[in-house]
């Protein structure tokens, strides 16, 4: 790391905070809102820094030097998000650890990362890990409380290639993997994600998502670090509180589940969404009907964007309210991207293959991982695992998951493409298809239907106005209506879920 009176253009996280406490130091960075019980309160860039080092010195008391992993397992919080900044300062790599985890899922990612710090305020259940690593807590008070430690250890030099944080991936379908990524790059990300979006110092960010995965952690903290923008930080998502913050912010960026419960609200209009200028979406598809009602009650467009744990984002759609319902917008800057088929021979427009993509924001290899397997190509290019075409104006359109292709009857059935279709027609809030086993077909096409509020869905009609769009082998053999889809923590669908629960669905078709 340069040193922090000279140093330019920031290579690092911390390079960054540096730079804005330096030209801006009573700069608003994190803000949270009052609430009963406590007044608002205020971060200043030169609180950060201050908070930032005192908390790096006594990481490396404790014995955290470059690349040491530091688990934590904390609920997100100013100070929570200042010590993800510090451990990347003391050369550590950020594991956060989603603190709603069973005990069981939590030790299985802990012990993964192999840590030399475990950060958690669980005394008791920090100590069922059972592992060879320091526990400490934070901001507790009490004996063992990393927050608490005087420390006056010199803080390392530290640069673009050391590891900042390593996120896991879902592991829906199987045991998850780590993902390093260092600040190289994050920073490339970043960068072309802020000239995407023009998101500056100006900016002030309505933070409502969890902070232990990419888009509430790189998005909603890192971007606004490197940008110098402010964030208000809400504990959790109300959407009373949220409409009520909107009108003091120029960015909100949610997920799907959170739009659907903030249609709910009567005071949710356009009045609520003047100030903001870029709202965005991420995690899982929006629905046409929902995108749609969204700019009707809000009076703006959502802007859609794609990215991966391994990636960080990838596409976005433009903010100048161009952006096309159902796809995820242009490759950002410092994204290549292509459609390939089986053999990785780049496809023409409109064709559908595997979208593979290379660039300074993507991981060089898995954790642990040296051999890189299949998952990138022998060219160097990153197999994201999704299907999906490029249009003619360079748009990215994604079918689905390589891993939810469904082959029936031995025809290519691609599920949003259907899911699309589906949830064009009213009544219908979301829908999600899948494929189970089927005796003559190899695999039968299920919908799973999820009704809008109030609404009295006719599977008969519906299955009409289907099959006035799409071929018969991509029809649902059988609609199902849900009350609720089975999700993980960012609100995406857990479909092996599905698959499992509706397995036996075709089982006595008769022949």
């Amino acid at each position: 790391m340069t040193d922090s009176s000279t140093m330019t253009a920031p290579e690092t996280l911390p390079d960054a905070l540096y730079l804005h406490a330096r030209q801006r130091p009573d700069a608003a960075f994190l803000i949270t809102p009052a609430h009963p019980g406590g007044p608002e309160e205020i971060f200043t860039f030169a609180d950060c820094v201050r908070l930032m080092d005192r908390y790096a010195r006594a990481l490396i008391v404790l014995g955290v030097g470059r690349g040491d992993c530091v688990a934590v397992r904390l609920p997100k919080s100013p100070h929570s998000m200042i010590l993800f900044l510090a451990i990347t300062r003391a050369g550590g790599t950020y594991v956060p650890i989603n603190p709603d985890f069973t005990q069981r899922e939590a030790r299985v990612l802990i012990a993964d990362s192999a840590p030399t710090l475990l950060i958690d305020n669980d005394a008791a259940a920090a100590a069922d890990m059972g592992a060879d690593f320091k526990v400490m807590g934070f901001g507790t008070g009490a004996a063992h409380d990393l927050a608490s430690i005087a420390a006056d250890a010199p803080l390392p030099g530290i640069g673009p290639r050391d590891r900042a944080v390593m996120l896991f991936t879902s592991g829906t379908t199987g045991r998850a993997k780590g993902a390093p990524l260092t600040h190289a790059n994050l920073l490339a990300n970043i960068r072309a994600l802020a000239e995407a979006w023009a998101f500056t110092q100006s900016d002030r960010l309505l933070h409502v998502l969890p902070a232990f995965h990419g888009h509430g952690l790189f998005l909603g903290i890192a971007m606004p670090v490197y940008c110098g923008a402010s964030v208000i930080l809400m504990h959790k998502f109300d959407a009373a509180e949220t409409i009520r913050l909107m009108k003091q912010s120029s960015v909100f960026m949610a997920v799907p589940a959170i739009y659907t419960r903030l249609l709910e609200q009567p005071e949710f209009s356009a009045a609520s969404c003047r100030a903001l200028r870029v709202a965005t979406s991420g995690s899982a598809p929006l629905p046409p009907e929902l995108f749609n009602e969204l700019r009707q009650r809000m009076g703006l467009t959502i802007v859609e964007r794609y990215g991966l744990t391994e990636t960080s984002i990838l596409t976005s759609n433009p903010i100048d309210g161009s952006a096309r319902v159902g796809s995820v917008g242009r490759p950002l800057s410092c994204v290549d991207l292509r459609i390939a088929d089986d053999n990785g021979s780049p496809l023409s427009v409109n064709e559908v293959g595997h979208v593979q993509v290379r660039g300074g924001g993507i991981i060089e290899t898995y954790w642990q991982r040296p051999d890189r397997g299949d998952d990138w190509t022998a060219d160097g290019w990153f197999e994201t695992g999704d299907l999906g075409r490029i249009d003619e104006d360079g748009f990215v359109w994604l079918v689905g998951r390589k891993k939810d292709l469904i082959i029936s009857g031995g025809y290519n059935v691609y599920p949003r493409e259907v899911e699309i279709q589906i949830e064009a027609q009213g009544g219908v809030s979301e829908a999600v298809v899948f494929g189970v086993p089927h005796p003559d077909f190899g695999e039968g096409v299920m919908a799973a239907v999820k009704p809008e509020a109030g609404a009295a869905l006719d599977i008969d009609l519906l299955e009409q106005k289907i099959a006035e769009a799409l071929s018969k082998y991509k029809r649902p053999k059988r609609i199902i209506l849900v009350d609720e889809f089975p999700r993980n923590a960012m609100g995406k669908v857990l479909k092996n879920e599905l698959r499992q629960t509706y397995a036996d669905t075709f089982s006595k078709v008769a022949r």
